[in-house]
């Protein structure tokens, strides 16, 4: 469903009283704050009012309200009804900030057209400290060169990214305000806000700053709150003294925002068109409001998940009726009650009744709260028992190479070989087990292989991934949230040249640029997820790599055998005697084969690899460490040792990617992926590594194994031909 565009205008407006009104009677004040709560609490209906104290932070200010808006007319009526209540001629205005939405052009160049999309809406959170103040560049920043700013701007972003928990809300006043930016951080730890800002210090960027005061702090409060942090008033929730105050100050609404008999006037239809959602504001709740064929919706904006925006969410039909998935994570609701319809969502949203009348679409009070009567689906590691998610373990860490394995399995998870094999056909079915075979060494084996860092005109990401997927040497191949916008790992026979073949592809493909990222040094690779235990709380690996025997070449004999078993293994009482049978050979030779390959180190294992997502890893986190050169090898000893590190690489660096050391995590979500992120950098921190970034894969262009020793010419076309003909 495409989302238009919904640019807003955003007001910070901070406040100061005169000491003459603290000399007022208190009856007298209640009535002035009565007057104020009511203004306020109206608009609060209809458009984003947040109101903080900033008593005893400032001397120039003592409360602010962050207000966000379609219109810009909403501030000015907004502002001079407040200034008609009997507070305002003791009301000033010392500092406020006008600016817009606006999707960036360093963050949002190599973002995908949804991810762009969350900037032309600005949607306060629920941290309870905020620090705002205005930005000016100097005049030279616009003279330099857009590659040299990208670059700076790069630095910037690296910067603020190891900050997950300090929100950023940039917006733009270029000939609105005397200001060029106005940037608003929120936060639940303002040791973490002042953190951030010294380290950006540091950055080259910083020097092309003119003026980024007054830098203006919040705390966030309720609106009768803020006003009684201005005298020492009643408790918050407290009730007025209704005998001590006059009624309040009316408030005229507007035409666009008609509150009757709980019925809102949101929009008009033509605001919605049909494949088309609006964010509105009724009674301070941000409501996506959707136009499904005609049909109108609303849902509570934010996702029961991780908070994500339900407005930028693709919206789809099926015989059960409509559907929005979050942008961020994919939980999916129902649009008519708004029910969770599949994890990662924790439980349903808020739906509200709506109605057309004449032109207008009206929002109305909340369709009667909604139960969740059972365990949402989605992630298929939810269907599993325990003797599945034990068999799938034992599978991965030590699957047993022995002429009946299920029957060994069996007995491993304690169960009978017949179960075993019904499990693992149904496993497979659901798809948890994606492969079960023997896993080779890329490199051992001869083939050239590496890491590739691309970056796609956001456009044509898609186009370009469905060439770089035609390639057999790419097994993965992922879009995640950098400049460099698509991974993917190749590897050709011994016989091809890397580079040229990278060069041919991507040229083809149609990339911008291109890092390879080659291994220079491998510390570990062993892709286990453990079902049974929370990856956060895993004790260390304790495995010792061992040094391979020695290594005689790889005969025509090996590289046959290579081909008859690289591929899944059969679901028969002896697999691997069906295997053997097919190379022409027995199968106490296969096994002996096996354990030759195995010493020399061409054989990793044979065990199952899984689909990660399936599996109920949803998140995947490349992490990458900018760590001092005589640290590396001390640092692949720290990050190898955890479990959950699947992936460890030390890798080369260029002007524009200084990260030299990679490690791979797989997480149940992207909390857990941040978790396991400190607790590494935590220990890292001895060896004086401060930087690190975790690039999260945002889209899965493609996940396969590489297939060894086969006429890739000839599989090669045919795949090259149906990526261009799409």
């Amino acid at each position: 469903m495409e989302t238009t565009a919904r640019r807003q205008f955003v007001r910070w407006s901070f406040f100061k009283i005169d000491p003459a009104w603290r000399a007022l009677p208190a009856a007298e004040r209640a009535r002035g704050k009565l007057a104020f709560e009511a203004v306020a609490t109206q608009w609060a209906a209809r458009i984003v009012l947040r109101p903080y104290t900033v008593v005893g932070l400032r001397g120039d200010v003592d409360i602010g309200l962050w207000l966000v808006s379609e219109r810009l007319e909403d501030f000015q009526e907004l502002h001079t009804q407040l200034m008609a209540t009997p507070m305002g001629p003791y009301l000033a205005l010392p500092h406020s900030f006008l600016a817009m939405t606006k999707r960036s052009m360093y963050v949002d160049k190599y973002a995908t057209e949804e991810e762009a999309k969350r900037r032309d809406i600005i949607v306060p959170g629920e941290s309870k400290y905020l620090f705002v103040y205005p930005f000016v560049k100097t005049r030279a920043w616009y003279a330099l060169p857009p590659a040299d700013r990208q670059r700076m701007m790069d630095e910037h972003i690296r910067v603020g990214r190891k900050y997950p928990d300090v929100k950023l809300n940039t917006t733009y006043s270029y000939g609105l305000d005397d200001q060029e930016f106005v940037v608003a951080f929120e936060t639940d730890a303002p040791s973490r806000f002042l953190d951030l800002v010294q380290e950006l210090r540091e950055t080259e960027a910083s020097n092309y700053t003119l003026r980024d005061t007054p830098l203006i702090p919040g705390i966030a409060t309720t609106i009768r709150g803020m006003l009684n942090s201005l005298d020492g008033g009643e408790n918050v929730e407290a009730e007025p003294v209704a005998e001590e105050v006059s009624a309040p100050v009316a408030v005229v609404q507007t035409p666009e925002r008609k509150a009757v008999n709980g019925w809102t006037e949101v929009a008009n239809v033509s605001e919605v068109a049909p494949g088309s959602a609006k964010l509105v504001v009724v009674d301070g709740e941000q409501i996506a409001l959707y136009n499904v064929d005609g049909t109108f919706y609303a849902l509570s904006n934010r996702c029961s998940h991780a908070r994500g925006p339900l407005v930028d969410g693709a919206v789809s039909t099926s015989e059960t009726g409509a559907q929005v998935a979050c942008p961020w994570h994919d939980a999916q609701f129902d649009l008519k009650t708004g029910a969770a319809l599949c994890k990662p969502a924790r439980g349903p949203v808020a739906a509200y009744n709506v109605k057309v009348e004449g032109d207008a679409v009206l929002i109305g009070p909340q369709k009667t709260p909604l139960t969740q009567e059972r365990e949402l689906p989605q992630r298929v590691d939810d269907q599993l028992d325990a003797i599945d998610k034990k068999l799938v373990n034992t599978m991965q860490f030590k699957f047993p190479v022995v002429s009946r394995p299920w029957q060994a399995l069996a007995e491993e998870v304690g169960s009978t070989e017949a179960d075993v094999m019904r499990r693992l056909a149904h496993l497979r079915e659901i798809g948890v087990v994606r492969q079960i075979s023997p896993i080779f060494d890329t490199r051992k084996l001869g083939y050239k292989s590496s890491l590739v860092a691309a970056r796609v005109a956001p456009e044509r990401l898609e186009e370009a991934a469905a060439v770089i997927n035609s390639h057999p040497g790419v097994s993965h191949n992922y879009r995640r949230d950098h400049d460099f916008n698509m991974w993917f790992t190749i590897a050709v026979p011994p016989d091809h040249d890397l580079d040229a073949e990278v060069q041919r592809l991507t040229e083809r493909a149609g990339v911008d640029k291109v890092r390879m990222l080659p291994t220079l040094k491998m510390y570990k690779i062993a892709v286990k997820l453990n079902l049974e235990e929370d990856e956060t709380k895993l004790a260390k690996d304790t495995q010792k790599y061992v040094k391979a025997a020695e290594v005689r070449p790889l005969t025509e004999r090996d590289k046959h055998l290579i081909r008859a078993t690289q591929d899944d293994l059969p679901l028969v009482e002896q697999p691997f005697k069906a295997l053997a049978e097919s190379a022409g050979i027995t199968e106490d030779e296969l096994f002996a084969w096996f354990a030759d390959m195995q010493e020399m180190n061409y054989l990793r294992r044979i065990a199952a690899i899984l689909r990660h997502q399936k599996a109920g890893f949803t998140d995947n986190g490349m992490i990458t460490w900018k760590v001092p050169e005589d640290k590396v090898d001390e640092a692949g000893r720290i990050a190898a040792a955890y479990s959950t590190v699947s992936h460890c690489y030390r890798r080369p660096v260029y002007p524009d990617w200084q990260y030299n050391f990679f490690s791979m995590v797989h997480a149940r979500s992207r909390e857990n992926a941040e978790e396991i992120g400190r607790q590494i950098a935590e220990e890292l921190k001895s060896l004086g590594v401060n930087e690190y970034v975790i690039l999260f894969s945002t889209k899965e262009f493609k996940k396969d194994r590489v297939r060894y020793f086969v006429d890739w010419n000839a599989e090669d076309a045919p795949q090259a031909e149906a990526a261009t003909a799409s």
